[in-house]
């Protein structure tokens, strides 16, 4: 698999949460009910996942053309 198909993967992974997560904490933030900080820890975590599915799908692609 190429780098640019794993890239891709990997964002589209993230970007439905992503943008779920904008919108709803970006409206309770405004209410009040939640602190602005939770928005940033979103987007490192979400930053962190698409990180992850990048090195395992790297791991999966690499390990599969070796077995051939």
């Amino acid at each position: 698999m190429t780098r640019r198909a794993r890239v891709g993967i990997s964002m589209s992974a993230t970007l439905p949460t992503l943008a779920t997560a904008l919108v709803v904490f970006t409206a309770l933030a405004i209410a009040g009910v939640l602190p602005w900080t939770v928005l940033p820890a979103v987007l490192v975590a979400l930053a962190a996942q698409a990180v992850v599915t990048f090195v395992r799908l790297g791991r999966l692609t690499d390990s599969a053309a070796r077995q051939r």
